[in-house]
């Protein structure tokens, strides 16, 4: 018993000063380690609402990397997305910062949720909160979700008890020269 007691007695004090990092925390670290990237993506079976997207570039870029993770998404020339991820004490928050060219807020702007408790380091789902149901009724239903591996990021929406569905995959084998600021972001031209 002796014996045993001094094998195990190091892993527990190895273990006992380690603390695991919450899904939350690996998920947003592993889109930080993209800091400045930019990546092309594709509309994965478009939606007739969705055709004006299957026709344009899709880029997104991996631009704010602090405590609050901004992800532009580009279509063709218009700057106006930023997928905005926070840390919040149970997850991840997903907001969507629209913008008009000028810069300043398109009164359709900040909805999103937080992530469910069953997210994991490579793929959270974000509910539809209360401002979004404000904005937007008919989204008051909608999830969004975020993957994100080795080789892909996907950002996709669904929206419960109806058929609408929208999917865009990036490949982060192959990353591209960074796009131009954002709109509304304080370097954009």
């Amino acid at each position: 018993m002796r014996l045993l007691a001094i094998v195990l007695l190091p892993v527990s004090l190895a273990c006992s000063g380690m603390k695991e990092q919450a899904p939350a925390d690996r998920f947003l670290a592993s889109l930080r380690e993209r800091c400045g990237q930019a990546f092309e993506g594709r509309i994965i079976d478009p939606q007739p609402s969705d055709t004006a997207f299957a026709r344009q570039r899709l880029v997104m870029h991996v631009r704010g990397c602090g405590d609050t993770v901004r992800i532009p998404f580009h279509v063709g020339e218009d700057r106006s997305r930023t997928w905005v991820l926070t840390r919040i004490a149970d997850g991840v928050r997903l907001k969507h910062d629209h913008r008009h060219e000028d810069g300043s807020e398109d009164a359709i702007t900040q909805y999103g949720g937080d992530s469910r408790p069953t997210g994991t380091a490579e793929r959270m789902e974000f509910a539809a909160d209360p401002l979004t149901a404000s904005l937007i009724p008919a989204a008051r239903t909608n999830v969004w979700t975020i993957e994100h591996t080795s080789t892909q990021f996907v950002y996709q929406l669904r929206r419960e008890g109806t058929e609408r569905r929208f999917r865009v995959e990036f490949d982060l084998t192959t990353p591209i020269d960074p796009p131009p600021a954002p709109w509304g972001a304080a370097d954009a031209n």
